[in-house]
C-alpha cells in the first residue's frame, strides 16, 4: 500500500503505511522525498501527519529528523523562538539531517537572529559558525562536477555572505548582552 501511495505521489499516505508496517527503510525513503518537496515548495504538504508521529518517528533517523524539523517550524510559528533555536541547534549538531539539508537549517537561523531580543547566545552562535564552516569545507572537498555552476554559484555565495554577516552581528549583540548581564 505504501508503494502504491508513493507511486501516486501521496507521500503522507505512503509514510503512514510504512510507519504501520514498521518499515524503516521505506520510512527513510519517504522522509527524503518529503524533505526534497519541502526544499522545492518551502512547506510541508503533510505537516499535520508529520507533526503527530509521536514515538513512531523513532523508526528511522531520517524520520526522526523530519519530525523534529516540523516541531521546529511549529515552535517558530508559535513565536517560541528560544525553544525553536535550541531545537535547531540540536538538529545541526546531532548530524542526523541529510548533508544536503544543512544549508537549509543554517538559513532557518537567520529569522531568529533578526529578532529584537538575542535568541542565540555567544556559545550557540559559535556552534552555528562551526556548522557553517563544516558545510563550506564539505562543499570545497566535494567533487567539482557536482558543484553548482553560473548563477547558482552566485546564489550560494550570497547565502554564505548573509549567514556570516548575521552570525557576526548576532555574536556582537550576544556579547554585549552577556557582558551587561554579567556586569550588573
Amino acid at each position: 500500500m505504501a508503494m502504491k501511495a508513493m507511486r501516486n505521489n501521496r507521500l503522507g499516505s505512503a509514510l503512514s503505511w510504512s510507519v504501520r508496517a514498521k518499515d524503516s527503510f521505506f520510512a527513510t525513503l519517504i522522509s527524503d522525498r518529503l524533505l526534497q518537496d519541502y526544499c522545492i515548495k518551502g512547506s510541508f504538504s503533510d505537516f499535520d501527519l508529520i507533526s503527530n508521529l509521536g514515538s513512531s518517528m523513532l523508526l528511522s533517523d531520517r524520520l526522526t529528523f523530519l519530525g523534529k524539523y516540523c516541531e521546529f517550524h511549529k515552535l517558530y510559528g508559535e513565536t517560541q523562538f528560544a525553544e525553536a533555536a535550541k531545537l535547531l541547534l540540536s538538529l545541526m549538531t546531532a548530524r542526523i539531517a541529510p548533508r544536503s539539508f544543512w544549508m537549509t537549517l543554517l538559513l532557518d537561523s537567520l529569522p531568529l537572529m533578526e529578532q529584537k531580543e538575542v535568541i542565540f547566545s555567544t556559545e550557540q552562535t559559535y556552534v552555528l559558525m562551526h556548522c557553517l564552516e563544516d558545510v563550506t569545507t564539505g562543499e570545497a572537498e566535494s567533487d567539482s562536477e557536482t558543484r553548482a555552476v553560473g548563477g547558482e554559484d552566485e546564489v550560494e555565495t550570497t547565502k554564505l555572505g548573509l549567514l556570516r554577516l548575521a552570525f557576526t552581528r548576532n555574536l556582537a549583540k550576544a556579547i554585549v548582552q552577556e557582558g551587561t548581564r554579567h556586569g550588573s
